[in-house]
C-alpha cells in the first residue's frame, strides 16, 4: 500500500497515534519524527480544545516543526468517535474486499498469460 492522501495536517496541542511499537503521544516541541501507522484512530486535540479523530487503515505520521501530518491510503475523519468507528469499519472492510477481488482477478490474468507463453514455447514460437 502506498499512502496517497494527506488526511490530517494541523497544529495541535496534543496528538495520539499508534505505530507498530504501540501508542505514541505528541505535544508542541516534539522532536521531528516519521513513523508508520497501524490501523487505528488518531486523536487530535486542537488549540481551542476541540478533539478530532481520524481512523486510518495504516499510513505514515510525520512530525516536524510542531506540524503533524498523517498520510494514508484509507482514512475517515470525524468528530464523533462512535460514529467514526462504524463508518471506518464499513469503509475499510469494503476496500479490503475490493482489494482481494482485484488481486484475484490480476492473478487469474497473470496465470493465463503464463500459460499462453508456455504454449507458445512448446510450439517453438517466440514472442
Amino acid at each position: 500500500m502506498t499512502p496517497t492522501e494527506v488526511v490530517l495536517e494541523c497544529e495541535a496541542l496534543h496528538v495520539t497515534a499508534e505505530d507498530p511499537t504501540g501508542s505514541l503521544g505528541f505535544r508542541p516541541g516534539h522532536a521531528p519524527l516519521v513513523t508508520p501507522l497501524v490501523p487505528s484512530v488518531v486523536l487530535v486535540r486542537e488549540a481551542g480544545g476541540r478533539e478530532r479523530f481520524v481512523a486510518v487503515n495504516g499510513g505514515v505520521l510525520v512530525v516536524n516543526d510542531d506540524l503533524v501530518e498523517v498520510v494514508a491510503r484509507q482514512a475517515v475523519a470525524g468528530d464523533d468517535l462512535e460514529h467514526l468507528e462504524e463508518t471506518a469499519l464499513r469503509d475499510f472492510e469494503k476496500q479490503n474486499e475490493d482489494d482481494k477481488t482485484n488481486h484475484v482477478a490480476f492473478e487469474k490474468l497473470r496465470i493465463s498469460f503464463m500459460r499462453n507463453v508456455l504454449d507458445l514455447e512448446r510450439t517453438g514460437e517466440t514472442l
